[in-house]
């Protein structure tokens, strides 16, 4: 028998995934923007990971100013994780003005029974249970 999670999987909307913006793009885009040299710009990201580095190891949270902030999980097992929560800004303004494409798109907002009836009647083989 199929699980839901098998449904959601096959006919679940999600991002298609364009190709990555590479570090070369990403430096250029920077360049371009702020008239700065490319060994400058370097220097500066290259100092931005140290600082954020020492911030976390001493076991604080590292706010950058465009509200961006890093923050040290401890496990409980000795290990370290990062959670990072991006400015808040950030995806109200990718929302408001994305682009990209989606697979899917027909079933967003779709509910869990809708899922599974799609799921049913095209694995007729396989179904996932239906609770009532």
């Amino acid at each position: 028998m199929a699980k839901t999670i098998q449904a959601w999987a096959a006919y679940g909307p999600k991002i298609e995934l364009g190709s990555p913006m590479k570090k070369d793009e990403l430096i250029e885009n920077i360049i371009a923007a702020t008239n700065q040299s490319k060994g400058s710009v370097l220097a500066v990201l290259a100092e931005l990971d140290v600082q954020i580095e020492a911030g976390l190891k001493a076991g604080r949270i590292v706010q950058l100013p465009n509200g961006t902030h890093y923050q040290p999980i401890g496990k409980k097992d000795g290990t370290v994780n990062i959670k990072v929560r991006v400015n808040p800004d950030l995806d109200k303004q990718v929302n408001a003005g994305f682009r990209g494409t989606w697979a899917n798109s027909g079933y967003f907002n779709i509910s869990e029974a809708e899922i599974i009836a799609i799921w049913n009647a095209e694995h007729p083989d396989d179904p996932i249970p239906v609770s009532d």
